[in-house]
């Protein structure tokens, strides 16, 4: 061990404990489990699901509809609901219960929890249309 001092050493360890043991805190608000898409279960309800875990957590999270497919979608165009967390001074697109980096997922149109709880319930009467934007 003649490559590092002594005091170096304990401060790296202390700090990978530290984190290793802290993680457990933080690892829920970085994955939020959500069932696998089914006939019956799809991304409104894996989203609204989303949503009451992070409001039970007191971590504020907005509904946003897009199509992933398309850049510079019209709200009509939207076939897809994900949600953007906040998380500090950051916003986070989670999708599926996972945060998402990409782009696209940064676009589209926020919109209110009602709006969510309507899609599902469209979902759940058979009402709804296949389009997240037509509710």
């Amino acid at each position: 061990m003649g490559h590092f001092p002594a005091g170096f050493l304990k401060i790296a360890v202390f700090f990978l404990l530290t984190f290793f043991l802290a993680l457990p805190l933080y690892s829920p608000a970085i994955a939020v489990h959500v069932n696998a898409p089914s006939a019956t279960y799809d991304c409104d309800d894996a989203t609204l699901g989303m949503y009451r875990e992070f409001q039970s957590r007191g971590i504020e999270a907005t509904p946003i509809v897009g199509n992933l497919n398309e850049k510079n979608e019209t709200f009509i165009d939207c076939d897809h609901i994900w949600l953007i967390v906040k998380s500090g001074c950051k916003n986070i697109a989670y999708d599926w219960g996972r945060p998402r980096l990409d782009k696209q997922h940064y676009e589209g149109y926020m919109v209110s929890a009602d709006y969510l709880m309507e899609a599902v319930a469209a979902d759940m009467d058979g009402s709804g249309a296949t389009a997240v934007a037509q509710r």
